[in-house]
């Protein structure tokens, strides 16, 4: 796929597939630092949902109307998940207190986005 044909697929996605790329971007090399008795169980855990919302998010994208509100509710609920590990990592001391407000800052701008999707979709 050249360049220009990846461009122009991001530009026929949603903003928030975007937004929650980068969020991705963003918290993956902070697990990635976790202490090796954290990486792969809390850490574990946390790369998983994020990259589960991501297909989520991505699926309610490319979907039809009648299995979009689905994928966006799959995507609500696992973005909870990652809120919590979020948290659960703070209070662990795995990231710190500027890490988990920009985190969490977000995630509650993402919800918003997903919640506002949702609605949109519902009254369609």
């Amino acid at each position: 796929m050249t360049t220009a044909e990846l461009q122009k697929d991001i530009f026929q996605m949603p903003p928030i597939v975007e937004h929650y790329f980068e969020f991705c971007v963003w918290l993956l090399p902070k697990v990635s630092k976790f202490q090796k008795d954290q990486k792969y169980i809390l850490g574990a855990r946390l790369q998983n949902n994020a990259l589960d919302a991501l297909e989520y998010i991505l699926d309610a994208a490319l979907s039809d109307k009648s299995n979009k509100r689905q994928h966006l509710e799959t995507a609500i609920l696992t973005l909870e998940h990652i809120r919590y590990c979020l948290r659960l990592s703070a209070q662990i001391k795995m990231i710190n207190l500027k890490s988990y407000a920009y985190g969490s800052k977000q995630i509650l701008d993402i919800s918003k986005m997903l919640g506002a999707w949702k609605k949109s979709v519902h009254a369609e």
